[in-house]
């Protein structure tokens, strides 16, 4: 089972895997891995991998640009490259909603009006 921490890695994916499948972790290791190795080896041949009721993994290239160095604010030439790009399935996203009204969180403080003083102009 996952952490209750925001972050999930790797080893929390092989953890749930393995439950489900009732998989040792060695074994669901290996089936990870080589789902991942898959998805990678397509999107290199294809640039495009859709997988039905789930979403669809893209590659998209990049422009060479112009950025800022944060350091030292002097300009820089970004080069081409290439990222990877993901939208969920309908389906997924349909089933990622809550049901029914969501609370709202506590610890987000509320707006506070502010009202204007009056007073001498200058």
């Amino acid at each position: 089972m996952a952490k209750s921490t925001s972050r999930v890695g790797r080893n929390d994916l092989i953890g749930n895997v393995a439950g489900a499948a009732e998989l040792t972790k060695e074994n669901a290791k290996k089936m990870v891995n080589a789902v991942l190795e898959g998805i990678f080896s397509i999107l290199k041949q294809s640039g495009k991998l859709q997988l039905v009721n789930f979403g669809t993994f893209t590659v998209k290239k990049t422009k060479e640009r112009q950025g800022i160095n944060p350091k030292t604010q002097e300009p820089i030439t970004i080069p081409a490259g290439y990222r990877m790009g993901f939208k969920v399935s309908n389906s997924w996203k349909e089933g990622m909603k809550p049901k029914g009204k969501v609370p709202a969180p506590k610890d987000v403080p509320k707006a506070k009006v502010v009202a204007k003083a009056k007073g001498k102009k200058k």
